[in-house]
């Protein structure tokens, strides 16, 4: 039995579409299954860029440095928005803090890092020191980049309440004791739970 002129038409065209289907299955299995080319392209789409700042502390006014690093190829930094640099493949620069939250953007070829930071007011000048208290004791506050540091004590000399004995007038006695903070000891003062001798001819202390 001889094949109609409909079969015969449909067998043509199969015939035709087929070198065209398997061409096209060629282009896509290369697409996919081939090493891609391009300058900067990490393969498989890898990569990072790392950021950070050194120069601590941050205080406006102060000067800091960005390092950056990229494992894909060039990139571009910018800082609050506004470009700040170019690297290829790695950044290091110097910019001055300005009070405030920042954040620096770095842009690569297929990959991009985020870095946030804040900058405190500055708060004194060169190397001075400010007076302040600490559980009740006084202290001081050493100037250092900009900030004052934590209130340092003053060093202790005895131990708070400790008693130590003390003449009054050479002949009656008595104690002084250690203040709360342990930087000294207060008045010599008469000791109630002892008689004291006085001298003849002394008056006692007033």
């Amino acid at each position: 039995m001889f094949p109609t002129s409909d079969e015969m038409a449909k067998q043509s065209t199969l015939a035709f579409l087929l070198p065209i289907l398997l061409v096209c299955a060629a282009i896509l299995a290369a697409y996919y299954f081939l090493p891609q080319t391009g300058a900067g392209t990490p393969s498989g789409g890898a990569g990072a860029i790392s950021l950070s700042i050194g120069g601590a502390p941050f205080v406006s006014g102060n000067t800091a440095a960005l390092r950056a690093a990229s494992t894909c190829g060039a990139f571009n930094v910018s800082l609050d928005g506004a470009r700040f640099g170019v690297g290829s493949p790695s950044l290091s620069a110097q910019f001055v803090l300005e009070e405030g939250s920042h954040s620096f953007f770095a842009q690569g070829n297929g990959c991009n890092s985020t870095l946030a930071f804040t900058v405190a007011a500055r708060e004194c000048e060169g190397d001075g020191a400010a007076v302040c208290v600490k559980n009740g004791c006084p202290g001081t506050r050493q100037c250092s980049g900009g900030v004052f540091s934590e209130c340092a004590l003053q060093k202790k000399v005895c131990s708070p309440g400790e008693k130590v004995g003390c003449s009054l007038n050479g002949c009656s006695f008595g104690h002084i004791t250690c203040n709360q903070c342990g930087t000294g000891f207060g008045k010599c003062l008469p000791d109630p739970e002892k008689e004291n001798a006085t001298c003849a001819g002394t008056p006692p202390q007033q």
